[in-house]
């Protein structure tokens, strides 16, 4: 019976994340109520104090989550093995899929830049500076082994990557409305991957070369 109980306490837990991830990502913090994310749960409004703490500490558990994934990409970037303008390209591959896979992520971090919350500050910005830096430290790697144009700049070549993954994810499923002006390739991660290929072979030397390496 205990074993049941903490099975149904873990599954009303997951629903209740699920439909504030969803929500948040659509609305934002401050424009999503406790009362919201029950009924899209399909719970009782009090288990989400009783659960979590409250509303804050249900973001902050959300945001925790998308931080813990920010995180793993990073570390995987500075343990890549591969020569440095594709390593970067396996790592970009692997952003491509997991936002792609989880749209509401990028939402939610789009919601924090237009109306930050403590929250958000505290708990994702500093991984994301740290991952900022990461792809940074990629590109000066590429420059000192030549692959990369010496005029090139690491940080701005970094934003540019990831200016590209944020306006992409965003706006997709708007231009998929209009058959006519879709980018060309099969699926949207083709059409991401075409993208930031286009943009390292302009910063590309030529001496290492940018292979298609990733199935879609």
């Amino acid at each position: 019976m205990k074993k049941v109980a903490l099975q149904e306490a873990g599954d009303t837990s997951d629903k209740i994340l699920k439909a504030a991830k969803l929500l948040f990502a659509q609305y934002g913090y401050h424009g999503v109520s406790v009362k919201q994310i029950t009924q899209k749960a399909g719970v009782n409004s009090a288990l989400v104090s009783y659960h979590f703490g409250g509303k804050a500490q249900l973001y902050q558990t959300v945001l925790e989550q998308l931080a813990e994934k920010l995180t793993a990409l990073a570390e995987k970037l500075k343990a890549a093995r591969q020569r440095p303008l594709q390593g970067l390209l396996t790592f970009l591959d692997e952003m491509a899929m997991l936002f792609l896979q989880d749209p509401d992520s990028m939402h939610i971090l789009y919601q924090e830049f237009l109306v930050p919350t403590k929250f958000g500050n505290e708990v994702v910005g500093s991984r994301l500076v740290s991952f900022y830096d990461q792809i940074a430290d990629a590109f000066q790697n590429a420059k000192m082994l030549q692959s990369v144009k010496p005029e090139s700049d690491n940080r701005r070549a970094a934003f540019i990557l990831l200016s590209i993954f944020s306006f992409y994810l965003l706006t997709y499923n708007y231009e998929a409305v209009i058959e006519s002006k879709k980018l060309h390739g099969a699926n949207n991660f083709q059409r991401l991957h075409d993208l930031y290929v286009d943009y390292l072979r302009t910063v590309s030397t030529g001496k290492e070369s940018i292979e298609y390496i990733t199935e879609w």
